[in-house]
C-alpha cells in the first residue's frame, strides 16, 4: 500500500497533484483521488477510491487506456482550463478536453465520489465544464446517474468492466439502461445481451425477484426533462458504503461495506443462476432451476430441432406444434384461440405497451389481434403485449408476474404437468427460504461473497 499525502480538497489552476499526492473529497473525506497501480500491474493510473477503506477500493479511472510506466506523472490544470495527466515530458496522455477555454477553473472532489472541473467567474459563480460522473468506469455510486436517449441509441451512459483485475481498460462487458418503450437495465457481451432486468413498474424490475427493497432504499428510474431514461439510487443508509459494479465476468453485484468484518458483503449478482443468462432456452423456450433439464419448450411449442435439443443445445428455440386458429382463417378471425395463464414468470423480452385499463380489457385487446401472441398486465406498468418469438423467459420460484400465451383451443387441454411443476417449485421456495434464513441482509436473496 502507498504512502500518499492529501492536498486539500480543490485543484486550482496552476497547482499539481503529483505520484504519491491525493486530493480528498470534503466534508466526511470518504474519498481520494491520486495515482495507484492495479494489483499485479506495475503501470500508474489516476484513480478515484474510498479514502478510509483499505486495501484501497477503485471506483473510478482517468486514463484507462493510456497507463503511465512510471510514477512521473502529474496531474494539473491546462491553460485553458482543462483537467490534464502529463507524462514525465510534460505531454498529455489524459484530457478533460472540455473546449471551454476557461480562464480560471478549479478541480473538486465531493464526498459523493464526483469529481467537477468548475469554471470560476469573477463575481466568484462556478460553473460544472466536466464531471466524473457522466464519465462512469466499472462501478455505479450513490446519486450517480446513468441514462440513455431513446431518440439517439447511441447516447448511453453506463458502466464497462475492467479488462481484467489487473487492467482497467474497458473489458467485454457493458452495463446500462435499454431504452425500449418499457426501460430496462441490461448487460451485454460485446453487442450481445448476457442479462436484462426486466420492465421498470415504478417500484421494481419486474424480472428481478431480490429487488423488493431496493426502491426503499432510494433506487429510482424516470425520465427527466428532456426525455432521457435515468437510474440512480441515493444513500439510504448514512452509516456505511454502498456499489454496483460490473466485474470483469460480466458480473453486475451490489457490495456493502460491513465495518465490523472489515470486508465488502455480496448484497445481489446478476447473473447469478444458468437460467439468468439472455435466451437461454432459445425463442419459445422456458428456463427454469427446478426442471431438469432446465429447459422446455412453452405449452404448444416443440423443439425447432429435436435432435440439438435433447443434446442439451437449446439455442434454436421452439417452433408452435400447431398453427393458430386466427393464423388459419384467412380473416384473421380471432375465434377458437385461448390464453394460458403461466405464473411466477419473467415476461420475454421486447414488450410494447397497450392501452388497457384492466387485465379483462387486456386480454380482450390482444386476443382480437392475431399478431398478439401474449399479454400479461400489472397495476404500475398496465397491460403489456408480445408479438412473434418469446425470448428469454425464466420461470421463478417466487416473485415474477403472470404471463397469458394464445394457443389454439386444442393446446388448452392438458395442464397437470404445469400445475405439477409449479408446486414443485413452491416446495424448493419453501426450502431455499429456511436455508436463506438470517443469512439475508438488505435483499430477500443474498449471496455470500
Amino acid at each position: 500500500m502507498q504512502t500518499c499525502t492529501a492536498i486539500g480538497t480543490i485543484l486550482a489552476t496552476n497547482n499539481t497533484i503529483k505520484d504519491g499526492d491525493t486530493l480528498v473529497s470534503g466534508g466526511g473525506e470518504d474519498f481520494a483521488l491520486g495515482f495507484f497501480s492495479p494489483h499485479n500491474s506495475t503501470n500508474r493510473y489516476v484513480g478515484i477510491w474510498y479514502n478510509k477503506i483499505r486495501p484501497e477500493t477503485i471506483v473510478w479511472v482517468a486514463n484507462r487506456d493510456t497507463p503511465l510506466a512510471d510514477s512521473s506523472g502529474i496531474i494539473t490544470i491546462d491553460v485553458n482550463g482543462d483537467l490534464v495527466i502529463l507524462d514525465g515530458r510534460g505531454g498529455a496522455i489524459w484530457s478533460t478536453n472540455t473546449s471551454t477555454l476557461a480562464k480560471i477553473a478549479h478541480a473538486e472532489l465531493l464526498d459523493t465520489g464526483n469529481l467537477q472541473l468548475r469554471e470560476v467567474d469573477s463575481d466568484n459563480t462556478r460553473r460544472v465544464l466536466w464531471e466524473s460522473f457522466d464519465y462512469p468506469t466499472d462501478t455505479h455510486l450513490p446519486t450517480m446517474k446513468l441514462y440513455s436517449d431513446p431518440k439517439r441509441n447511441d447516447t448511453r451512459v453506463g458502466m464497462t468492466s475492467w479488462r481484467s483485475a489487473s487492467d482497467p481498460s474497458p473489458g467485454n462487458f457493458s452495463s446500462g439502461i435499454d431504452p425500449q418503450k418499457l426501460p430496462q437495465v441490461v448487460i451485454l457481451d460485446g453487442a450481445d445481451p448476457r442479462w436484462r432486468s426486466g420492465p421498470w413498474d415504478g417500484g421494481t424490475y419486474i424480472g428481478v425477484p431480490a429487488m423488493d427493497y431496493m426502491y426503499l432504499n432510494g433506487y429510482n428510474l424516470n425520465k427527466n426533462y428532456e426525455g432521457m431514461i435515468e437510474v440512480s439510487y441515493d444513500y439510504f443508509n448514512d452509516s456505511f458504503y454502498n456499489r454496483y459494479v460490473l466485474d470483469s465476468l460480466g458480473m453486475l453485484k451490489q457490495f456493502v461495506w460491513e465495518e465490523e468484518k472489515n470486508s465488502w458483503f455480496t448484497a445481489w449478482s446478476a447473473p447469478d443462476t444458468e437460467c439468468d443468462l439472455y435466451g437461454r432456452c432459445g425463442p419459445n423456450g422456458r428456463c427454469s432451476m427446478s426442471s431438469s433439464p432446465i429447459c422446455n419448450c412453452l405449452k404448444g411449442f416443440e423443439p425447432k430441432y429435436s435432435g440439438e435439443w435433447n443434446g442439451g443445445n437449446w439455442s434454436a428455440g421452439c417452433v408452435r406444434s400447431k398453427q393458430l386458429e386466427c393464423e388459419k382463417n384467412g380473416n384473421g378471425s380471432w375465434k377458437g384461440d385461448g390464453f394460458l395463464k403461466m405464473e411466477r414468470i419473467k415476461v420475454p423480452d421486447f414488450a410494447d405497451s397497450l392501452a388497457a385499463g384492466s387485465l379483462t380489457e387486456c386480454e380482450e385487446k390482444c386476443q382480437k389481434n392475431c399478431s398478439c401472441v401474449a399479454y400479461a398486465h400489472t397495476s404500475l406498468i398496465g397491460c403489456m403485449i408480445w408479438g412473434g418469438d418469446l425470448m428469454d423467459i425464466q420461470q421463478f420460484a417466487k416473485g415474477g408476474v403472470d404471463f397469458n400465451i394464445r394457443l389454439p383451443a386444442s393446446e388448452l387441454g392438458s395442464l397437470d404437468f404445469i400445475a405439477g411443476e409449479m408446486a414443485y417449485a413452491g416446495f424448493l421456495h419453501a426450502i431455499r427460504s429456511v436455508e436463506e434464513k438470517g443469512l439475508c441482509g438488505l435483499s430477500s436473496c443474498c449471496v455470500q461473497g
